[in-house]
């Protein structure tokens, strides 16, 4: 059986379908898994690290508004549906996985196309318009929250499964971890986690807390800055020795959520996820400029469940997230209980629950092929 994974273009609809491709390889090693994706050099890297295939395509996200971007993105959209009918033409999948954003656009409407049969899957609470346009011609579209159906217009395909993890993620050791970051096993560790490509306004506000929090010497942080504030917060951590560790990438963040007591972060829907399948207390800074304010509606429902808390990125600054930090660290039980609301909301048979599916679309789509050539 053949399986094609298309939702390249942002980790956030990478690293889904990773966990799907790990989940099929698992349970069986003869099924042939191939990745649609944009052509960035980094999310090659990050298949093929997985130790997965890669067929880049000239897709591109649509620009929010009309102007000479937009032929452009029109051009690369035809371009792209060529590229991937060729790709089906020759390597014929039997079945496709879509895990949202403009790589598995050209790619299922292709499939359609072909009568392959597609299974979506949603991360955020409120869907991209990508999938809830496939959506319509899905066979199956697999959702994180529940509060996502309301906006499908066909219901009869919809089905609550959560998102999809990759196996690594549960199975950091803290004790490697803090020695690889040359961090005390004493203290509490705070992790500061921005996101590929980082965010500038946490920070901001994390060099200004921990400036404010310098009298707890029973703390000590964690940082992923993003490559473009790295060196700036390397230098400005310099005083604090031992009690701070800076990257500007985890290629393994699963040694980061394994180490932390509390994150400090935006809420990616798998960010989200990741951070409950960890059990983890966090701080909540939804990304002020996600489409549809989706990572806002992400974080409310951890948030809600007395997992979380939430700062909107317009209030961050150093004072409330060193008093948040401080509050909470100093209150035990409180994130014992955080901990325990959030290892409760997690799902942790996502993957093998669309690899059922897969398998059993694909091995029928096998056997109505096999029909059609006996006969």
């Amino acid at each position: 059986m053949r399986v094609l994974m298309a939702g390249g273009g942002t980790g956030g609809h990478l690293y889904p379908a990773i966990a799907v491709a790990q989940e099929l390889a698992a349970k069986n090693g003869k099924i042939e898994i191939r990745f649609a994706g944009s052509r960035h050099k980094a999310e090659r890297e990050i298949v093929e690290r997985y130790g997965f295939k890669m067929v880049s395509i000239s897709a591109s996200g649509m620009p929010r508004r009309f102007s000479l971007r937009f032929v452009g993105f029109l051009f690369r959209s035809v371009v792209s549906f060529f590229e991937v009918t060729l790709l089906l033409l020759r390597w014929r999948p039997d079945v496709i996985l879509g895990t949202g954003g403009y790589v598995s656009g050209p790619v299922v409407l292709a499939g359609w196309l072909f009568r392959i049969p597609c299974v979506l899957q949603e991360q955020n609470t409120v869907p991209g318009l990508t999938n809830r346009l496939l959506a319509n011609i899905a066979r199956e579209v697999h959702l994180t929250f529940a509060e996502s159906r309301k906006y499908f217009r066909r219901k009869d395909n919809l089905r609550l499964t959560g998102n999809p993890i990759r196996k690594e993620i549960v199975k950091g050791d803290r004790e490697s971890a803090l020695r690889k970051f040359g961090l005390s096993l004493e203290r509490k560790t705070i992790l500061v986690l921005g996101g590929t490509h980082g965010a500038h306004s946490l920070n901001l506000a994390a060099i200004g807390a921990l400036n404010k929090l310098s009298h707890r010497k029973d703390l000590q942080f964690v940082l992923q800055t993003g490559s473009q504030d790295y060196e700036w917060v390397r230098h400005s951590m310099a005083p604090y020795g031992d009690r701070v560790y800076a990257t500007d990438y985890f290629v393994s963040i699963a040694d980061a959520y394994c180490c932390c007591d509390l994150v400090v972060c935006r809420a990616g829907a798998m960010t989200v996820s990741e951070v409950a399948a960890c059990g983890l207390p966090a701080v909540f800074v939804p990304y002020p400029h996600a489409v549809y304010d989706h990572q806002a509606q992400n974080a409310r429902n951890l948030v809600e469940a007395g997992a979380a808390e939430m700062i909107l990125d317009r209030e961050l600054n150093a004072d409330i997230l060193a008093s948040t930090i401080a509050r909470l660290t100093s209150d035990e039980t409180r994130l014992r209980r955080m901990s325990i609301n959030s290892r409760s909301l997690a799902r942790l048979d996502t993957a093998e629950k669309i690899t059922k599916s897969l398998m059993e679309l694909g091995h029928a789509a096998q056997r109505s092929e096999d029909n059609v050539h006996n006969h």
